[in-house]
């Protein structure tokens, strides 16, 4: 509220008790003057007071019904000063119509009855300078001409007495009126912080929603309401599809905006009774209560309410310079009145939206299902504790050997291995596409390369391991960062190593996106040394148009071409163009997943004269795998 609604509030809820002291004031001069005063003049002034106080209760009745007065404050302002100008020219009229000529003492108590009003009228109108000016700027301007010219010297004296009397008062009233105006705008100002704090404290800055902190609250009210109606809630997570890459390819502003536009679309898709929250980043929670007694009712419910929310995406978004469209996936958990408790129902309904974020079928809907909270659990738990193990050192590097026709050692690719304290060993199907959602791939990513790059400087001691090519897988997300180019430099420039053998291995999903970006990537690391493979060649979506520009130094058949290749000629058929396509453009060739001697056969008079498989050596710890090239060496 501001200073200005706090002042005209202030002034027209004394009205009820001024319009009783100016009703006193009048009876009791009509009661003492009216024996002296001509009749005419006395009904003249009465119709002139109940003219001036009649307008000013309709004014306040008026004032009072107006339920949006706040939004138009200086109207009502205006009208009060007008009317207060009046009332004060109503008394002014009576040091006129009801002074007695001829009797000094009812001139007396005339004046005394004056200063009573004008006293009452400057303590109520200070707070408003122009008010009181105008009420007794009436007063006087009729009152004391009257009184200085036909009365008596005793009339004149109070009259310049009274005058001395208002100007005392009113420098009294004014230094009153500042300070209760300070009073009023330190009291606004403390009521203004106590808001942000409340609103800082329970809704989120960017969109005003409620917070986690108000959600867990209206929450518990729900599970309460429930609990009290027999009736089933339900939680519904939302999360927003590629969020991430919104604000990696526009920028958080871009990010921030969408969430501004997406908050106000939930809020008009739900129902007045219930919350939309935002929990952070791009999620959201509702909470819906009442959705019926029974279970099957209350899925069908919040079916009902998840669709709508879907539908609040139909229209794109109108960022700034261009439309966006985006949908969300929506999990739900159903409660009955207060059997579950916050964390665990908000834990639900995120399981459930993981699940509607990894079905096939994108932006979808899934209902909390029991059966799939091990494997989520599970899930959840390594996410967990990935994000600790490359600080508890659980990561482990193996090598997996690469030889020539000869089965001759030319290089080996480092695999990495995950031993957990208490799982141990995970597999790093499992492991790493956690690794790669999260984002966690880059710094564990890094780190691999590292260790490569320093393995890569110790082999160069040795004639067994000098001539060694070590390749190192990297994924999409670590080769997108805008830094990876100058990551790689300094851990070379750390290491020490030979840049010419070090081998980087892309995935076809990697240059199927941003093609100009990974192919100037890809040059200015090959200035330094540096070769590059693209790995699993065959079953990614890459063109041949696509391949031609990108500066490789080696195709990798993906181990699904070469599982079956003894049987089926598909299979044959696609090996044999790999082969040509990689000798047609210069391109060294390697199959993976190398099992049978007769796989090798097949694969050396197709024309692939590098190998990599179990057939060769299996992925082995450091010690190991340099036995295993001691004993190759020595049965070469």
């Amino acid at each position: 509220m501001s200073l200005d609604t706090e002042i005209v509030e202030m002034l027209y809820s004394n009205n009820q008790r001024s319009l009783l002291a100016a009703v006193v004031v009048m009876i009791a001069l009509i009661f003492l003057q009216s024996p002296l005063i001509k009749l005419n003049l006395l009904v003249a002034w009465i119709a002139a007071f109940l003219l001036a106080y009649g307008m000013r209760a309709f004014i306040t009745l008026l004032f009072y019904r107006d339920h949006k007065r706040h939004h138009h404050i200086q109207k009502w302002l205006n009208r009060f000063r007008v009317n207060s100008g009046a009332c004060g020219c109503v008394w002014g009229l009576a040091g006129i119509l009801l002074f007695p000529v001829n009797n000094i003492p009812n001139q007396a108590f005339l004046i005394f009855a004056l200063v009573g009003v004008a006293g009452a009228g400057i303590v109520v109108y200070s707070v408003d300078s122009f008010s009181c000016n105008l009420f007794i700027g009436g007063l006087l301007a009729l009152m004391i001409p009257r009184f200085l010219i036909y009365g008596s010297q005793l009339s004149i004296a109070l009259a310049i007495l009274f005058i001395v009397y208002v100007i005392y008062v009113t420098i009294a009233g004014r230094g009153l009126a500042t300070s209760l105006r300070e009073n009023i705008t330190l009291r606004i100002a403390s009521n203004l912080d106590n808001k942000k704090v409340h609103q800082l404290a329970y809704y989120d800055f960017l969109t005003s929603l409620p917070n986690r902190r108000l959600l867990t609250d209206r929450l518990n009210q729900a599970f309460v309401r429930c609990a009290r109606n027999r009736m089933y809630g339900a939680v519904l997570s939302l999360d927003l599809n590629n969020f991430k890459g919104l604000n990696d390819s526009k920028g958080h502003l871009a990010g921030d905006e969408l969430l501004q536009q997406v908050a106000r679309r939930l809020q008009n898709a739900l129902r007045k009774n219930d919350t939309i929250a935002r929990a952070g980043g791009d999620e959201f929670i509702a909470v819906l209560d009442d959705l019926g007694e029974g279970k099957e009712q209350a899925t069908h419910a919040a079916q009902v309410a998840a669709e709508k929310l879907m539908q609040a995406f139909a229209q794109p978004f109108q960022l700034p310079n261009f439309k966006y469209r985006t949908q969300p996936s929506i999990g739900i958990c159903l409660f009955y009145g207060n059997e579950s408790n916050e964390t665990e129902v908000l834990r639900c309904a995120d399981i459930a939206m993981y699940q509607a974020k990894k079905s096939e079928k994108l932006n979808s809907v899934q209902l909390y299902d029991k059966a799939l909270h091990p494997a989520i659990e599970l899930r959840a738990a390594l996410e967990n504790d990935l994000a600790f193990a490359l600080q508890a050192n659980q990561f482990l590097l193996y090598y997996q050997l690469q030889v020539d026709q000869a089965q001759r050692p030319i290089g080996a690719e480092v695999l990495l291995r995950w031993q957990h304290p208490t799982l141990g060993f995970v597999p790093p199907s499992e492991f790493i596409p956690i690794a790669e959602e999260s984002g966690l791939i880059v710094s564990i990513g890094g780190w691999v390369l590292k260790q490569a790059c320093l393995q890569l400087k110790a082999w160069e001691h040795s004639p067994d391991t000098n001539p060694l090519t070590l390749s190192v897988n990297v994924s999409a997300l670590q080769f997108s960062q805008p830094d990876f180019v100058e990551t790689v430099t300094n851990i070379l420039q750390e290491s020490g190593c030979n840049p010419s053998y070090l081998r980087l291995e892309l995935t076809e999903s990697l240059i199927v996106k941003n093609i100009d970006d990974v192919i100037d990537k890809i040059k200015v690391l090959k200035t330094l040394g540096i070769t590059f493979s693209l790995d699993d060649f065959g079953i990614g979506q890459s063109s041949l148009s696509v391949l031609k520009r990108l500066p490789l130094d080696e195709l990798k058949i993906d181990k699904s071409f070469i599982d079956d290749i003894l049987h089926n000629n598909c299979d044959k058929f696609i090996v044999q163009t790999i082969i040509n396509m990689g000798n047609n453009l210069g391109h060294h060739v390697i199959a993976e997943g190398v099992e049978l001697k007769q796989q090798k056969s097949l694969l050396q008079k197709l024309g692939c004269n590098a190998y990599q498989g179990y057939l060769f050596c299996k992925p082995l710890p450091l010690q190991e795998f340099s036995a295993k090239l001691q004993n190759i060496y020595i049965h070469i």
